[in-house]
């Protein structure tokens, strides 16, 4: 239920009139309900997530942009985070008014600021979430 969730919200972010031109920002947002059946495996409430997208939709977020937003948070409460405030700072900083990179940023300099996750280019990730590594981004 929670998949069909996600796909109505990357349905009513991403015009079909844009499909053409923006195939990379609808393949990422294709990802939305992958990670968040990784979110609730992670051990994140089926409440939080709603919730988590429901604010995001709320805001009128993109659905490649809550992707985005989605697995910083996932890798966040993989590498310790607390999984009751599963999204509490985005909010934060979506009222504040960042958008897309800025908000990653955001999120990877708080998750920084924290210790959480890795050092930056240690994770095989690129800061624009890009992978660099030459597995595809899977760990060994």
């Amino acid at each position: 239920m929670l998949q069909s969730l996600a796909f109505a919200v990357l349905l009513a972010a991403v015009p079909l009139a844009q499909a053409g031109d923006s195939a990379p920002t609808i393949l990422q947002a294709l990802q939305l309900p992958t990670l968040v059946t990784e979110a609730r495996r992670a051990g994140v409430t089926d409440a939080v997530v709603r919730g988590l997208l429901d604010g995001l939709r709320r805001r009128g977020l993109p659905a490649d942009d809550a992707a985005r937003v989605v697995r910083e948070e996932v890798d966040a409460v993989h590498a310790g985070a607390p999984k009751d405030n599963f999204g509490g700072f985005v909010h934060r900083q979506l009222d504040a008014g960042l958008r897309g990179r800025a908000l990653a940023e955001a999120i990877r300099a708080e998750h920084r600021a924290r210790g959480i996750g890795h050092p930056e280019g240690q994770d095989g990730r690129h800061p624009q979430g890009r992978t660099t590594t030459k597995t595809g981004g899977k760990k060994p």
